[in-house]
């Protein structure tokens, strides 16, 4: 072993074992300070992506190792480490990975979404097999928080010109939506988290002088044709569940259109942004625009619409131009 390749070495050790302290200080912090526990799981895949970029996946999978059994001693919830673990550090070395061999942005963001959501369900999973949580356990006691919040509402004098009864059913059957669309919503946060953290890791990466690719504008995003086949499985799955009740195969199909209505309506705004930016208005005009589709109860639908239409028709002919290109 010559020096140059020791001294790469033992800086790459050095490096590594940082990283997995600073992973676990991360972790540690979201776990005493559970108001942080978003930020925590942005930037948790951080060190470990700069671990993969800069010295290999060896390294990286040494780091998440030594960093796990810094957790276990810092941490007296080893089931909680686990899943914080699992949730968000392969996260770290598939970024690693997608940087490291100059994957495009739009194939990395796509990638790491699809691993996030895959990660979540695994989580939520485990977690019920191993505590015997359901959807319906979470839908009980948000029925009971809402029952003891409308008794305080009505101590306190605060229902009287409300209809208490009605009020309640409404509450009760948001709470049974939601129970419904829980894995759901815990996909798009986790799909939120992953978009945020592959940003954040390409700003550090480029504010290290290390080469990145390219970030296409978000007014140029675009998906393949074949995403539709999302919203048809999640409407395929929703309606057989519903027609023979096979309550388990309804819930999945109502997640999935849950997770693709939010995904095609990002879609739409990025296809309205474009065409927003070439609007030949004064600015005060399209600040009024704005306002309106902010508080026009349609926008929602009409967004979801655009999003559909885009992959079937190209409404921006941005593949057009890239074959051309």
């Amino acid at each position: 072993m010559n020096l140059l390749t020791y001294n790469y070495s033992t800086r790459s050790t050095v490096e590594g074992a940082l990283f997995a302290a600073l992973t676990a200080i991360i972790a540690v912090i979201g776990f005493y300070i559970p108001v942080l526990l978003f930020i925590t799981g942005v930037l948790l895949p951080l060190p470990l992506t700069l671990v993969v970029y800069r010295h290999g996946l060896k390294k990286g999978i040494l780091t998440l190792a030594v960093s796990y059994i810094l957790l276990l001693i810092l941490y007296s919830e080893p089931l909680s480490v686990t899943a914080l673990m699992i949730q968000f550090a392969p996260l770290g070395l598939l970024l690693g990975l997608l940087f490291k061999n100059k994957i495009t942005a739009g194939k990395s963001i796509t990638a790491c979404s699809i691993v996030s959501a895959f990660l979540t369900f695994i989580i939520i999973i485990l977690t019920a097999l191993l505590t015997g949580v359901e959807l319906n356990y979470l839908e009980t006691q948000m029925r009971s928080a809402v029952d003891e919040s409308l008794e305080f509402y009505k101590d306190a004098g605060l229902l009287k010109n409300i209809d208490e009864q009605e009020y309640k059913q409404s509450m009760q059957r948001t709470l049974h939506v939601i129970s419904i669309l829980f894995p759901g919503i815990l996909t798009i946060g986790a799909v939120m988290s992953s978009i945020i953290t592959y940003l954040l890791a390409r700003a550090v990466l480029k504010r290290l002088d290390h080469e990145v690719v390219p970030l296409p504008s978000f007014s140029c995003w675009t998906f393949p044709w074949y995403s539709l086949w999302s919203l048809v499985i999640g409407l395929a799955l929703t309606l057989l569940g519903d027609r023979y009740q096979l309550e388990t195969t309804a819930v999945i199909g109502k997640n999935i259109l849950y997770v693709s209505c939010i995904i095609f309506i990002m879609l739409g705004i990025s296809v309205v942004t474009y065409y927003y930016k070439k609007i030949p208005l004064h600015p005060l005009f399209k600040l009024i625009l704005l306002l309106f589709a902010v508080i026009w109860p349609f926008t929602p639908v009409l967004l979801l619409g655009i999003g559909v239409i885009d992959p079937l028709i190209d409404i921006r002919r941005i593949n057009k131009k890239k074959s051309l290109n």
